[in-house]
């Protein structure tokens, strides 16, 4: 998908303008404030995913399976992403650091393990809210999905995610621009350049993040429609509705956050990229404010990476770490679903 880097790289390569930016006092603020960030961001998914990792393992509930999956892939975005973010507004400038045939690889590895990570967690929450789904509309079905049946349904999504991004392989290279050597994107010789960037692009947004969000909110509203019809109500103790009741409120406060989040962190993005992609001639050729505008818009999917354990970490009914320093053994960790 065309991710951080390889939307900053489109500027550059498809415009190939020259544009210097007045480096004054306020560009400077804006550069460190945007690498603070990242470096915030950074240190909070490394911490939040791997606590959220450490914490599925333990758990016996086989969903959780693909929560570590998606906690995976973002503490890997995060990893090879966020570090590369704040070299670049430290130095303020894009040109990448290693030349020659090692460059060459890592310029390819980087593009390609980013915007394959994104593709993963979004098809992560597919699985998550599928998974969901068959729980609630055909629990006798549910029961038969077994560790080993959930691992190939993992095993698919880092599978279709490295498919789709694999001409990433051919396309990204070093190229001289402006007088800088950066990590660009070129269909060319074997393609026209512009008209396969525009549709590879635009099919990428579609498959890793429209289709997704479509998909994931359509199932989250079945799930809820189906608990919604409660057919053992008069079977229950009033104790025991009530609970039910609460439960099935947890679901929706669960299932609508799951469905604001991603949505705020990618829509803005997708608007951003069709804007790139097929508006470029309203794009300001040379603008501080314009370029303060898009990193602001940019910020956005790169809060993807530290959503997925806050909303498991607020929605999970007990996540407890006890150190029992006075027996010496090991610090406990464990965690029950609230619904």
């Amino acid at each position: 998908m065309p991710g951080n880097n390889s939307s900053d790289v489109f500027l550059k390569a498809d415009e190939n303008r020259t544009c210097i930016l007045p480096i004054d006092s306020q560009a400077v603020v804006i550069d460190i404030s945007y690498a603070t960030i990242h470096t915030i961001l950074l240190f909070a998914s490394l911490v939040g995913n791997s606590l959220l990792i450490f914490a599925c393992l333990k758990s016996k509930t086989t969903i959780n399976l693909i929560i570590t999956n998606e906690a995976v892939s973002d503490l890997l975005f995060s990893i090879v992403s966020f570090p590369r973010k704040i070299v670049v507004q430290i130095k303020g400038s894009t040109a990448f650091l290693v030349h020659g045939s090692i460059g060459e690889v890592l310029c390819k590895m980087c593009a390609f393990t980013v915007d394959t990570t994104i593709a993963v967690s979004t098809l992560s929450l597919v699985l998550v809210a599928a998974d969901r789904l068959v729980a609630v509309v055909f629990p006798t079905k549910y029961i038969q999905i077994t560790v080993r049946k959930r691992g190939l349904l993992i095993l698919s999504t880092w599978i279709l995610a490295m498919a789709i991004h694999s001409p990433y392989f051919y396309t990204f290279r070093l190229d001289a621009i402006n007088g800088e050597i950066l990590c660009a994107t070129n269909w060319e010789p074997a393609f026209n350049h512009k008209s396969t960037h525009n549709h590879y692009y635009t099919a990428l947004l579609f498959v890793v993040l429209i289709v997704p969000l479509v998909t994931v909110s359509i199932l989250q509203i079945i799930t809820l429609l189906k608990l919604r019809q409660d057919n053992m109500v008069l079977f229950r103790t009033s104790i025991a509705n009530q609970r039910h009741k609460k439960k099935n409120k947890n679901l929706l406060k669960m299932s609508i956050v799951i469905v604001l989040a991603f949505s705020l962190c990618w829509l803005p993005f997708i608007a951003f990229q069709f804007l790139l992609l097929f508006f470029q001639s309203s794009i300001p050729s040379c603008s501080l404010g314009f370029t303060i505008f898009s990193k602001f818009l940019m910020f956005f999917p790169s809060c993807h990476c530290i959503v997925n354990p806050c909303i498991c970490f607020t929605f999970l009914r007990r996540i407890r770490i006890a150190n029992k320093l006075e027996t010496g053994k090991k610090a406990l960790f464990f965690m029950e679903t609230r619904v």
